[in-house]
């Protein structure tokens, strides 16, 4: 089971009011903030280097003069080294991928994969990896400790939709010795996408509405039987060969392997089994009606499910929701429709920081020729959870108080009874007191015991949050008084 959990994070790029979505319940949409515009004239693939704090980015930019040429960046999101690491290379400029220790990046290009070391946002090229022809635009992804990529030259005038041409899924030589060569063959172009423990799809793009490609699941392996893809599952969408085949636009595993989500372009969000490749029940909220599936994601942690898509309007681009089904929480709904926004989620836009605190987002205007990037913390999905109707007693300095208020959790009760955490500020003296319980209401009883001397005293009032409530924090002041009553003597 995926199983959700209270985040923290940074300051969110969400903005703005909500507004109500037609049909039903109200359901709130959240404008998007303006992101961060990219240099970059295309995208072609992204990808979250959790070792390094980075999120990297492959495309062409186009230069004042005309002239067009490749760039890789990685956008600093945590960590140490400049807020960009970039490298120019030779247009076209396709596909990015990252060791799993963050030291290396590669590029896709024409006629090689670039090869680069990667320190503190410091690039340095390396010897490039060779690979066959490409013309149509590689994908890379590192999986099971080996580099996998596409490769299509096309056959004939018509280009890279012709599907008379051979295109290859390639897999690079290791520092160990393990060799490089083409592990299987496509008369189309072929998406890839990498999964937990060394799991990797093979997505073939439909040539025709009729067309129905084969989705591949494997698993990589040590090679010792010649082998370095272990065959898995497969899957064709079409029913009995009589309605339309898959009409890929991205895919993603669980946390755990056990689910591959694919936003098809037909159907929307399809789950299959990530070990055998079988059609699953969706119980998740499919975006809105009208909005063109792009891509879709899981956070690593297990805690989220993003899906993204193409609308117009105010139509939720974005949802994110609770991997785990069971959790009964509308899913966070964001519309792109700005200039400064972008209009759309592009294919394959979306990943998800290693623990799951950030998703970021890439979008482009109608034309798909400007790009931004997008921060969305995960924090905003959960619900709020405030403390309400605080109130104190008699405050004697020396005496005890006596603080009463509510817990009000938004929603959905949580898993566990919540407690208080309290910290009393008095002057310079900072004490921690024990965490208060919540009773089934709401209402908490803080007793104390206030400092001798009269002043002010602050009482800070914690909720770290729960599973599926976000945390709240609230300030008490106290303004004591000296205790009355002292005693005079008696002249003899």
């Amino acid at each position: 089971m995926l199983l959700a959990g209270a985040l923290a994070g940074s300051t969110t790029a969400v903005t703005g009011t909500a507004s109500a979505a037609s049909g039903g319940a109200a359901v709130a949409v959240v404008p998007a903030g303006p992101g961060r515009e990219l240099s970059t004239a295309s995208f072609t693939q992204m990808t979250v280097d959790d070792a390094g704090r980075r999120v990297w980015i492959a495309g062409d930019r186009v230069h004042p003069d005309g002239s067009r040429r490749g760039e890789v960046i990685g956008m600093l999101y945590g960590g140490a080294g400049p807020a960009v690491a970039s490298a120019d290379m030779a247009a076209p400029l396709s596909g990015v991928a990252v060791d799993p220790t963050g030291s290396k990046v590669y590029a896709g290009q024409s006629d090689h994969i670039a090869n680069y070391s990667h320190e503190n946002g410091s690039l340095h090229p390396l010897d490039p990896i060779p690979a066959p022809a490409d013309d149509c635009g590689r994908e890379l992804v590192h999986t099971g400790g080996r580099l996998f990529f596409t490769s299509r030259a096309p056959a004939s005038p018509e280009g890279c939709d012709d599907p008379v041409g051979i295109g290859s899924v390639g897999v690079a030589a290791t520092a160990d010795g393990d060799g490089a060569g083409e592990v299987m063959y496509s008369y189309t172009r072929v998406h890839l996408e990498g999964g937990p423990g060394g799991l990797l799809v093979t997505a073939p793009e439909r040539w025709s509405p009729t067309d129905d490609p084969d989705l591949g699941i494997y698993r990589v392996t040590d090679g010792t039987d010649g082998n370095v893809l272990e065959f898995l599952g497969e899957r064709r969408f079409a029913e009995g060969g009589t309605g339309p085949g898959m009409d890929f636009r991205d895919a993603d595993f669980s946390a755990d392997g056990s689910v591959l989500a694919v936003a098809d372009g037909v159907r929307g969000t399809v789950l299959l089994g990530g070990q055998d490749a079988r059609f699953l029940d969706n119980p998740y909220a499919p975006l809105p009606e009208g909005v063109a599936p792009t891509a879709v994601t899981f956070s690593p942690d297990g805690k989220w499910f993003a899906q993204g898509g193409a609308g117009s309007g105010d139509a939720a681009d974005l949802t994110v929701a609770f991997a785990d089904p069971s959790v009964e929480r509308q899913p966070l709904r964001i519309a792109f429709d700005d200039e400064d926004a972008g209009r759309r989620v592009v294919p394959r836009g979306m990943e998800f920081s290693g623990d799951g605190e950030q998703l970021f987002v890439v979008t482009s205007n109608q034309e798909g020729t400007k790009f931004w990037l997008h921060t969305i913390q995960t924090r905003e999905a959960l619900a709020p959870s405030s403390f309400v109707d605080v109130a104190h007693g008699a405050a004697i300095a020396g005496k005890p108080i006596r603080v009463t208020g509510r817990l009000d959790l938004d929603g959905l009760a949580p898993t566990e009874t919540p407690q208080v955490t309290v910290r009393r500020m008095a002057g310079p003296d900072v004490t921690d007191l024990p965490p208060v319980p919540v009773a089934e209401d709401g209402t908490f009883v803080l007793e104390d015991i206030l400092p001798d001397r009269a002043g002010d005293v602050f009482y800070v009032l914690g909720y770290a949050g729960d599973e599926v409530h976000y945390r709240a924090e609230h300030w008490l002041h106290v303004s004591t008084a000296e205790a009355s009553g002292t005693v005079t003597r008696g002249r003899r």
